[in-house]
């Protein structure tokens, strides 16, 4: 049996064993029926409504703004179709809380949008940590430069905590992910945020965040929009090849083991290793040398953290297949719990919080 799949948002053209796209909705008409031209086997809706009533969906994959997500992701597990959807869950805790008691009910497959956690940088990570080589892990640090969001484009629905959810749960909700992935479950979390400079943010412009785990690792996240810029016409950097990204954009993690650490360049991409040697010998001391340098330029940025087909592909994969999704919806929804925590957190001063697990069912 053929899979019938649909797409709302973002208009894919899966097509494999078992599995086709036969509709896509948005509420852009102009994209809908530009698409269309190139693809005319591909029913169109503007509503989802009438796209989860006509269009007999197997699976939906939704990829709408934040605010949208609690609804339709209910409407289509309600209807019995599986749901691969978008990061965040939703805006906040008792909209995520509403989507999985949903998926319980449903009897279907429920996939979240975590892609950095199949790629190609995470699984190199767990292999270095796995090996034994560097010791155990002990810390984390996250750090993330970016530019701001600007008023009045199609994005601007990310500067408001109703429709966006919050700084954290945009694009850092990924990397809180990754530290469960590989530190295993944080208990509590601690964000403070300094003032904001960006006039048209309803949320942060920056946080800094504190999580800590049942095993004593302490992860760390710094995330500010006000330091990556693009330059001004006919500055040299734009025409070079080293500039494929804004003027001061930088994204990296390191992970502090006992016996060495790990630097990623999510950007170049690359990653450092260090080992740790004791230094002078006899002292007991240790000092910190560089092991090797590796490069995937050749992968390429996107498909060295961020490719979101391979997530897809397998979440369909998976539902012709009868199997269950990669990450149980559950560990999914526990990593929205621990970021809407550290949101919090920092909108009240620091205050440390302890994160609540308790399911909605």
């Amino acid at each position: 049996m053929m899979l019938r799949v649909g797409h709302i948002g973002w208009l894919g053209t899966e097509e494999g064993p078992g599995y086709k796209t036969v509709a896509w909705c948005d509420i852009n008409a102009a994209k809908l029926e530009a698409q269309a031209r190139r693809h005319p086997g591909i029913a169109t809706y503007t509503d989802y409504r009438e796209m989860l009533q006509k269009a007999k969906l197997d699976i939906v994959m939704i990829a709408s703004p934040n605010y949208c997500h609690a609804e339709q992701a209910t409407a289509f597990l309600d209807a019995g179709v599986h749901v691969f959807l978008e990061k965040p869950m939703g805006v906040t805790v008792a909209e995520c809380d509403r989507i999985l008691a949903a998926w319980k009910r449903s009897g279907r497959n429920l996939g979240i949008d975590f892609e950095v956690r199949v790629s190609p940088f995470a699984q190199r990570v767990q292999a270095l940590m796995g090996s034994g080589e560097y010791g155990h892990l002990r810390r984390i640090e996250y750090i993330h430069h970016q530019g701001a969001w600007v008023a009045g484009g199609s994005q601007s629905w990310r500067l408001r905590p109703e429709t966006t959810g919050g700084l954290l749960p945009e694009c850092p909700i990924h990397y809180i992910d990754i530290f469960r992935l590989l530190a295993g479950e944080m208990v509590s979390v601690q964000s403070v945020s300094g003032p904001n400079v960006l006039p048209q943010y309803g949320i942060p412009d920056n946080i800094c965040s504190h999580f800590f785990f049942e095993n004593g690792v302490l992860a760390t996240m710094l995330n500010t929009h006000t330091h990556s810029a693009f330059g001004r016409v006919g500055d040299p950097w734009q025409n070079t090849a080293d500039y494929m990204q804004p003027l001061g954009h930088d994204m990296s993690m390191i992970f502090t083991l006992t016996g060495g650490s790990i630097a990623v360049d999510f950007l170049r991409p690359a990653m450092t290793i260090h080992r740790f040697e004791e230094w002078p010998s006899g002292s007991g001391g240790v000092r910190v040398v560089q092991d090797r340098v590796e490069v995937f330029t050749a992968l390429g940025m996107m498909a060295f953290f961020h490719d979101c087909s391979r997530q897809r592909n397998e979440f369909l994969r998976r539902c012709v297949e009868g199997l269950p999704p990669i990450q149980d919806p559950v560990d999914a929804w526990r990593t929205h719990r621990a970021t809407f925590a550290a949101e919090q957190s920092a909108y009240e001063n620091g205050r440390k919080i302890r994160v609540d697990y308790t399911l909605p069912f």
